[in-house]
């Protein structure tokens, strides 16, 4: 094992090494802004710690390039299961093949907008289908409850949740145990959807997309384009308070809607 010095020096002689192999990491998994800054500082933070430890452990057998490359993998695979939590594609989309898989943990995984989505698959090779095409194929896709669970006051149906329950709380347990219910209900109210309707809720709420990027993408006009999302937030809306969702939550998920 190398000596702390030498551990040291190999670092700073490789932080710009480092940097490109962070950077090329988060483009292919379509971390960007500030959520990429969070990792490259959290991974140099690990590479530093017990006395460069992950790096005394270099032995020569392969460059320093390529053993930093699967240090700094690894690190990657742990910071998106301890941000996330552990992601698994849905069968829907292993049965679609590698493309659907790849596209649906980019948008329900990794809340990257839709044509953020699109623009990597292609620059990376993966697909050479329009924004309009991947948006078809992710509506087929089964509606998940998602990793980052809603905030209140937030206009997006999901959102990351901001507390975490203290052991032996169970007026918060039962609250938990209420979202986690009512996720599911929106879920398979939201599958049960019209496609176009699906499509719409999906792109608007979980992919933060503007109206006008929808009408852009679907080639539909705007107008009739908010009568279909406001008829069908309102089905969501009368769904989940027939099934006894408190108002509260309702309102919670439903955001600004008529009444």
């Amino acid at each position: 094992m190398l000596a702390r010095e030498q551990a040291e020096s190999l670092f700073l002689e490789n932080l710009g090494q480092i940097a490109r192999i962070i950077a090329a990491l988060c483009r292919r998994s379509g971390i960007w802004g500030d959520e990429a800054d969070d990792f490259a500082s959290w991974a140099k933070v690990r590479l530093l710690e017990e006395d460069y430890a992950r790096i005394r452990k270099y032995r020569g057998e392969s460059s320093i390039a390529t053993y930093l490359s699967v240090v700094l993998a690894m690190l990657h695979r742990e910071y998106c299961v301890h941000r996330w939590g552990r992601w698994r594609p849905s069968a829907a989309a292993q049965r679609a093949g590698p493309l659907a898989v790849r596209l649906e943990t980019l948008v329900r995984r990794d809340r990257l907008p839709l044509l953020q989505a699109g623009e990597l698959l292609r620059t990376n090779g993966e697909t050479t289908l329009s924004d309009r095409s991947l948006a078809t194929l992710l509506a087929s896709l089964p509606t998940r409850q998602p990793l980052r669970p809603l905030d209140v006051g937030d206009s997006a149906l999901v959102r990351q949740e901001a507390a975490t329950r203290a052991d032996g709380d169970v007026d918060e347990q039962d609250d938990r145990d209420e979202r986690d219910s009512t996720f599911r209900l929106l879920a398979q109210t939201i599958d049960e959807l019209p496609t176009e309707d699906r499509l719409a809720i999906q792109l608007h709420y979980w992919s933060e997309m503007s109206i006008a990027d929808i009408s852009r993408t679907l080639g539909v006009a705007q107008k009739p384009l908010y009568r279909r999302l406001h008829r069908a937030m309102l089905r969501l809306r009368k769904r989940l308070e027939a099934a006894g969702v408190s108002r509260e939550l309702v309102r919670e998920i439903a955001g600004k809607l008529a009444s």
